[in-house]
């Protein structure tokens, strides 16, 4: 009777032990996701006041929640915890976090060196405090003010550079945005499909950024949508466009700066799209909220863009004096191509007046500033406007020379596009071939503060537990860093053929049913009966996996044949089932390895089907 009390009570506390440890880890798991402010604060006419009760890693959420739409509130909330910094020093990951949103902030009012000095300094903080995954967003904040900047082989390659961090250290946020990134670089290069890609997986991926446990930097879900919508309506794509820009505009991370932004996107598509009344309805809407925009540089964009849908409604007078508006705040912060392209609009109002003197004087200037600031694709914009004024005033010798010149520019845009492209495959290689080079393991991958700690010591125990309770199933026979290297080598040959578009195959192998003894034996002989190129990996105990670079499908199924007949030799009574998967641009190492399960487990239901007895 005693023994059976006792086991009865060290059943009942096993049980009370288990669920307190499964309760706490849920608990934690789930801190990040409720630790988000409201969105009543996020919309808060009192929101810095407000934030200033708040503790300062609760600051730092709402600073970096509103910093892209609400960026002079972001700036004095960012100003009021650096001087609580200076008289009591705030912890290391919140110091750091500080002086990332700091850096992100100051992108915002178009401090661009600033920004790029700060970026610096954070990522060497980063290493100091043993924080390495923070240094994606430091180099993130220092490719974005390089591209501000016009250096582009210094934003492509700090990109780059930024993508691979985050991917090392599992960054979903970082991978979040360097993809946005790389995916405006590939607009502007005319590399549509390349953009859409990167977007979808980061939209694909936003969900489990949203719930990273140490939160750094996000930017909201709006700006993916919004930039998703602005590279269909770049290739013309008009009603994809309209789509993604109506997803944006519902969304709750729709206010703010954003939120004018893509209502005048929603009103440009309707130029597009030629529907007068819906341009009318969004620009009402935008006016209305434009007079919220309390960046300057900021409300020059927002000028600009007004002034041409002013211009196609037929309030030439508006259009006018909002294009010279955005002109006195652009040549304010120094932007020569953003005054340049808005004298363009502002030369299409002046012929709308009939103002044809002032429109063509203003042109010419721009066409002599384009060729100095070698902006072909807008020179040849340029050209194409004023040939095509004088093709309409019967001027045919004045229009065909502006059209030589237009032709000109076209050429010499070509060729500035396909440098681009060669820098954008240079910043790529010099990533690669660091990547391929096994990284020094940092001292810190995961952000060292007690609540993290406590959540692995918590998963620990929960495995340690399941671990007395049941023998275990699998042996470990690859140890810690040999896994590292192959997961590194597996990662870099999805990477290289996603880049080098080629195509790409994986063959997954159950060797659970032969024997452990002849596994070393049977390794050899399979990579035998591969290409030099081709890569065999130790999946788990019972399962190898072998990359086919360069492999189509049928090429894998000839794969298949020749394993088969190995693995016969060793057990000829014995039918494998293999599974085969082709890699496709979004799939991750994860979801490859899952198409190959699935085809594998339909081989498996099929021969089981095939070997049924028939019902009568």
């Amino acid at each position: 009777m005693t023994m059976m009390l006792s086991k009865k009570s060290i059943e009942y506390n096993f049980s009370r032990i288990f669920a307190l440890i499964f309760g706490l880890t849920l608990y934690l798991a789930t801190t990040a996701v409720f630790a988000q402010p409201s969105q009543r604060l996020l919309l808060s006419g009192n929101i810095i006041a407000e934030t200033q009760q708040l503790s300062a890693r609760k600051q730092l959420d709402v600073i970096s929640n509103i910093n892209t739409q609400r960026s002079a509130d972001a700036k004095t909330l960012i100003d009021s915890l650096e001087q609580q910094h200076a008289k009591q020093p705030l912890a290391n990951i919140d110091a750091l976090r500080l002086t990332l949103l700091h850096c992100f902030n100051l992108l915002e009012f178009g401090e661009f060196n600033q920004a790029i000095v700060l970026a610096k300094q954070g990522e060497s903080n980063a290493r100091q405090f043993k924080y390495d995954t923070a240094r994606p967003y430091f180099i993130q904040c220092q490719a974005i003010a390089h591209q501000s900047l016009g250096n582009t082989l210094q934003e492509q390659q700090l990109t780059e550079e930024a993508l691979r961090l985050a991917k090392r250290y599992s960054e979903t946020q970082a991978i979040v945005n360097s993809l946005y990134a790389r995916s405006r670089q590939n607009t502007s290069l005319e590399n549509y499909n390349s953009a859409i890609e990167d977007l979808r997986f980061a939209l694909d991926i936003y969900g489990e950024a949203q719930n990273q446990f140490q939160h750094w930097y996000l930017l909201p879900i709006s700006y993916i949508q919004s930039e998703i919508s602005n590279v269909f309506f770049s290739m013309g794509e008009y009603e994809e466009a309209l789509h993604f820009s109506e997803l944006a505009y519902k969304d709750i991370s729709f206010f703010g700066k954003i939120k004018s932004t893509v209502t005048l996107n929603l009103a440009l598509i309707n130029i597009a799209l030629n529907d007068k009344a819906k341009v009318l309805y969004f620009l009402n809407k935008a006016e209305n909220v434009s007079a919220n925009i309390d960046s300057e540089r900021d409300s020059a964009n927002q000028y600009a863009l007004l002034a041409i849908i002013h211009l196609y409604v037929g309030d030439y007078n508006i259009a006018e004096k909002l294009a010279l508006s955005s002109i006195e705040l652009f040549t304010k912060y120094q932007e020569p191509i953003y005054v340049m392209r808005i004298k363009r609009t502002l030369a299409k109002v002046y012929f709308a007046q009939n103002k044809d003197n002032q429109a063509l004087s203003l042109l010419n200037e721009i066409i002599e500033q384009a060729t100095e600031l070698e902006q072909f694709s807008d020179l040849e914009e340029f050209n194409q406007i004023i040939s095509q004024y004088y093709a309409e005033q019967n001027q045919f010798e004045s229009a065909y020379q502006f059209q030589v010149q237009r032709f000109d520019a076209a050429k010499q845009a070509a060729a500035k596009l396909n440098n681009a492209h060669f820098m954008q495959y240079k910043a790529r290689i010099t990533a690669q071939s660091e990547a391929s080079t096994p990284p020094e393991k940092p001292v810190s991958n995961i952000n060292q503060n007690l609540t993290i700690t406590a959540l692995i010591i918590l998963l620990l125990s929960v495995g340690l537990v399941l671990f007395l309770a049941r023998k275990p199933q699998r042996l470990n026979s690859v140890n810690a860093q040999e896994e590292e290297d192959q997961q590194q080598r597996i990662d870099n040959m999805l990477d290289n053929a996603k880049q080098g578009h080629y195509q790409l195959s994986m063959l997954l192998i159950n060797i659970n049913h032969n024997n452990i003894a002849d596994i070393p034996f049977i390794i050899p002989r399979l990579k035998n009966t591969l290409r030099e190129q081709d890569q065999l990996f130790r999946h788990n105990t019972n399962e190898l996996i072998i990359i086919l670079p360069h492999a189509s499908s049928v090429g894998a199924a000839r794969v298949i044949t020749q394993i088969e007949q190995v693995l016969g030799e060793w057990k000829p009574e014995l039918k494998v089932n293999i599974g085969m998967a082709s890699l496709q641009q979004l799939d991750t190492f994860e979801v490859f390895v899952k198409k190959a399960v699935i085809n594998q487990l339909n081989k498996i239901k099929s021969q089981e089907k095939s070997n049924s007895p028939d019902e009568n």
